[in-house]
């Protein structure tokens, strides 16, 4: 299993990253072992990053880490436009780059750009089903992308979906993987999850957004609270080590802070903390997409 982690938006002063920050940290995430820098998607209330423009910085910084979003709220963007966008970051990162993609859960962001919530989950099959299309080389309509060579077929896409089985379905039937919700969601909901996505076929299965804490007491976690890394190291270990013993692929942590007012995607980390949280669970011989989110 890899192991990953959110990239933060703002510095240990506080202060928002500039591009040179960007490429720093995502230096250092790959110098410490992890395998990949993904990014939370979020519009309204901001502020917020483009999570795209971030990705592309980071991996200008790196040689071999995967970047992708975690997840990209796909009804939000013009199909057309985001397909070439995709294509874009295909071609720039030599293929680095993986589409976390997903229907978003917060209706403010989708009033905020005039869609309407509750068609989220039709225009995310829609407008996947269009973005796969134009990637692949075909003319839809009157619209022709023509990719170049380097970048045709786009990037991989992986379906975020908290547990609902069409979409773990559509993860595994249509698409290269399924992302799950680590905060929101518990071990149970994961377990479950897991079983209807391998039983379809699904291959790649990730968990996403797990938040980590390690300043905090040893605990044992049930099955029915949130899963989270918010306790002492051994017990982060042991809860690891439960996903990959389930057959979990990735996990993407989110470092926390409970004596900061900021929101989680707001977090400096310093090498001590990266190397800190790698060493949570062993790595790999032969390394692979080990992931860590951007926010």
């Amino acid at each position: 299993m890899r192991l990953g982690i959110n990239m933060p938006l703002k510095d240990l002063s506080g202060n928002v990253l500039d591009a040179a920050g960007i490429m720093a940290r995502a230096r250092l995430i790959e110098q410490v072992g992890f395998d990949g820098i993904w990014m939370q998607d979020w519009l309204n209330p901001g502020p917020r990053a483009d999570s795209l423009a971030w990705l592309l910085i980071a991996a200008a910084a790196t040689q071999h880490v995967e970047v992708g979003t975690c997840v990209l709220q796909v009804p939000l963007r013009n199909p057309v436009l985001l397909a070439n966008r995709f294509l874009t970051l295909t071609a720039l990162t030599h293929g680095r780059f993986t589409a976390g993609c997903g229907a978003g859960s917060t209706r403010s962001n989708h009033d905020a750009v005039g869609v309407d919530y509750d068609q989220r989950f039709r225009l995310l099959r829609d407008h996947l089903a269009l973005i796969r299309r134009l990637c692949n080389g075909e003319q839809v309509g009157d619209v022709h992308l023509n990719p170049w060579p380097e970048a045709k077929g786009g990037p991989p896409v992986l379906i975020g979906a908290w547990g609902s089985g069409i979409w773990i379905n559509r993860a595994a039937r249509e698409y290269e993987g399924w992302m799950a919700s680590g905060g929101r969601t518990n071990f149970k909901i994961l377990a479950e999850g897991l079983r209807r996505f391998r039983d379809v076929g699904g291959k790649r299965a990730v968990v996403s957004t797990v938040p980590v804490d390690l300043s905090l007491p040893e605990a044992p976690l049930t099955d029915d609270e949130p899963f989270s890394l918010r306790c002492g190291p051994r017990s982060a270990a042991e809860r690891l080590q439960r996903l990959a013993d389930l057959g979990f692929d990735d996990v993407l942590l989110v470092k926390f802070d409970h004596t900061s007012p900021l929101s989680r995607y707001e977090y400096d980390f310093t090498e001590d903390d990266l190397t800190a949280m790698r060493a949570l669970f062993p790595m790999q011989e032969q390394r692979s997409t080990l992931a860590i989110a951007t926010a």
